[in-house]
């Protein structure tokens, strides 16, 4: 595994280890090119009172997260080229305040992890990992989000496309899914294997999902989604078992950085 760009740190809420342990398992693993991108802190509104995220860092903790990066690219420098990305979610209500703040703190990639349609918290937000059944219209409308966010040029990658769930007519599903691979396809952002998901055997990756993608001739990334620096050991013979599990789809991988 040469580069990895999907990794977290305990300041989410739901991660384990230090900082400087993903590196060195990260480098044990083989990887050129780390990426941190743990869940991105939100500027959210006055009107969400408050309300904030349990499954992201604070604004308040960005800077100590930035400077715990940069401190660590100089130490491994030779070993290692390290980057600060987040994952985050587009919440049209609050993403350009957000964006500018990470800006301002040396933010240096963004990937897209769409936990939510619309806004977090708002009355009309759909968790994207909920039974949906045969919603159509919560189905459509997760896929105008990731469709705009390839479109915006903003971001790296689009990580776990294939989270949203759906139950109802397969015909409704692969319509809405190879709009968002032939999207990838012309703007040449890559959609994510995610290798946390194939490692505890969650609903996704979704084999339909990476079907639709090959036949759309989508670019396809594999993200380790590390909550642990335990997550590197095997990442090599995961993403290798992942690879030969979906080759009959004719999936265009990225074997090189893209950044």
């Amino acid at each position: 595994m040469l580069f990895n760009y999907h990794t977290h740190t305990t300041r989410c809420n739901h991660a384990a280890g230090t900082d400087r342990e993903y590196v060195e398992a990260a480098i044990a693993a083989g990887v050129k090119v780390l990426g941190f991108a743990d869940h991105s802190p939100y500027v959210f509104p006055e009107s969400f009172g408050d309300y904030y995220s349990g499954f992201r860092m604070r604004p308040e903790q960005f800077d100590d997260y930035a400077s715990s990066v940069f401190a660590l690219r100089d130490e491994y420098k030779g070993k290692v080229k390290i980057l600060l990305g987040v994952e985050i979610e587009y919440y049209p209500l609050c993403f350009d305040e957000t964006e500018r703040f990470l800006k301002d703190r040396g933010l240096e990639y963004m990937i897209v992890g769409q936990h939510f349609t619309r806004n977090e918290h708002d009355p009309g937000a759909v968790y994207a990992g909920a039974r949906h059944a045969d919603d159509e219209a919560a189905l459509s409308d997760y896929t105008d989000t990731i469709v705009k966010c390839i479109r915006s040029g903003k971001f790296l990658y689009i990580a776990h496309p294939d989270v949203i769930r759906f139950d109802g007519d397969p015909a409704i599903y692969e319509k809405q899914m190879l709009r968002i691979g032939e999207a990838a396809r012309q703007y040449n952002v890559p959609l994510e294997i995610n290798l946390l998901g194939y490692r505890e055997k969650r609903r996704y990756p979704t084999a339909e999902f990476w079907r639709i993608a090959g036949e759309a001739g989508a670019p396809v990334i594999i993200g380790v989604d590390a909550h642990s620096p335990a997550h590197f050991a095997d990442a090599n013979d995961l993403i290798a078992a992942a690879r030969e599990e979906y080759a009959a789809f004719g999936l265009r991988f990225a074997e090189e950085s893209i950044l």
